[in-house]
């Protein structure tokens, strides 16, 4: 019986994607009802046999907070196959790449804007920079990914860690802001 329960609810969770005007591949698996916002000219897909963890009961540290996947006028959520998402945020308003293979903690934020001016009140523009994150990378849970950055393949960024410039292929980065501890090899 459970496992007939589980492939209706991922039916019910990819339904609740299509019709918020996701681009969802049959074989992605949508556990629970993410909050999804598409803006005019925005895109979100997510790719073959990527995971998204909305609810609770989908993985022992999603603390009751939803997924939130947002894509702004024009902008661009790309999920990748076999990429795995628990209870984060991810708000484009250019373009978001999260590779194959990539894993991201619950309670994570990814988000390639300031979301307003720099102080806030003054009359400079928004900055707003693509984030590109490679095949393989592990991010931690309650890390936060902020504009412009490329992670590159296979690096893991250590939890609770503020991202703010490039991570290397092959690198662990931890800390606020998140710095080089050391470089990894294939096997670790």
């Amino acid at each position: 019986m459970k496992p007939i329960l589980l492939v209706l609810i991922r039916l019910a969770g990819k339904w609740w994607c299509r019709l918020h005007g996701a681009n969802v591949h049959p074989t992605a698996k949508i556990h629970g009802f993410p909050k999804i916002t598409i803006k005019p000219g925005g895109s979100i897909r997510i790719g073959p046999h990527a995971t998204i963890n909305a609810a609770g009961w989908s993985n022992p540290h999603n603390d009751g907070r939803r997924t939130v996947l947002f894509a702004a006028p024009s902008a661009t959520l790309e999920i990748q196959e076999n990429a795995g998402i628990s209870s984060s945020r991810i708000i484009a308003w250019k373009h978001i790449t999260i590779g194959k293979d990539t894993l991201i903690g619950a309670g994570s934020l990814i988000c390639d804007s300031d979301m307003h001016e720099v102080p806030l009140g003054s009359s400079n523009p928004i900055r707003i920079s693509p984030i590109h994150i490679g095949h393989s990378v592990f991010i931690g849970a309650n890390s936060t990914i902020l504009k412009g950055v490329t992670l590159g393949e296979n690096a893991v960024i250590g939890a609770g860690a503020v991202v703010t410039n490039d991570v290397p292929p092959l690198t662990l980065a931890a800390g606020n802001p998140a710095r080089h501890l050391r470089s990894l090899d294939r096997q670790t």
